[in-house]
Order: C-alpha cells, then sequence, then structure tokens
C-alpha cells in the first residue's frame, strides 16, 4: 500500500511540474495569428524573457523550425513577434510552440 500510494504521489508531482518546466525553459505558444500585418501573439511577455527586439523562433507540432522574428510589443503576459516574410506567417499554426533564441557569442 506504502509503495502504490508513493508511485501516486510522485507522479502527481512529475505531472503539476510539467506546465512549469515548459515556463522555465522560454516556451509559449502561439494564441493569434495576423497574417496581413505579419504579427504572431503568443501567450507570455516580458516576465518570461519575451522582450522588445528579442529574437523568437516558431516550431510546428513535430519541432520542425518554421521562422524566426523578432518581438515588436511586449506586456507581462503577452508579446506580438513580427515577421518579415508575411507568406511564412500562414505556415504558423494557432499552439505552435515559440521559444527565444539565443546565439552564442565568438570570443575570439
Amino acid at each position: 500500500m506504502k509503495k502504490i500510494r508513493l508511485l501516486l504521489v510522485s507522479l502527481t508531482i512529475i505531472v503539476l511540474a510539467i506546465p512549469s518546466f515548459k515556463d522555465i525553459c522560454g516556451a509559449a505558444e502561439v494564441t493569434k495569428i495576423n497574417e496581413s500585418k505579419g504579427q504572431i501573439y503568443i501567450d507570455q511577455g516580458k516576465d518570461a524573457g519575451f522582450i522588445f527586439g528579442a529574437k523568437v523562433c516558431f516550431f510546428s507540432s513535430i519541432d520542425k523550425e518554421l521562422i524566426c522574428g523578432k518581438v515588436l510589443r511586449a506586456t507581462d503576459s503577452y508579446a506580438i513577434v513580427r515577421i518579415r516574410n508575411r507568406r511564412k506567417t500562414k505556415e504558423i499554426e494557432i499552439g505552435s510552440e515559440a521559444m527565444l533564441h539565443v546565439e552564442k557569442e565568438n570570443k575570439e
């Protein structure tokens, strides 16, 4: 009985930790798309690191990188990312994953 209880408690902790892990990694979800302006709305903002000018890349459901853009406007709860190639916004779907893109510096 103790082993079953321990297993259930462990599973509960894991299930509850998954959404917070996504927040820590900087992953966000697409909530709205404005194809005519080339703007993608995501469900996280300044608190998650999506600040003005930050580079954001969008991924499909099979983790294929679609396109990257820069944050145009950000609040604490959402951000708007501008995509230069408006035709590429048609490839992005509501619910697609958005991640901050950090480039490595070459110190030579």
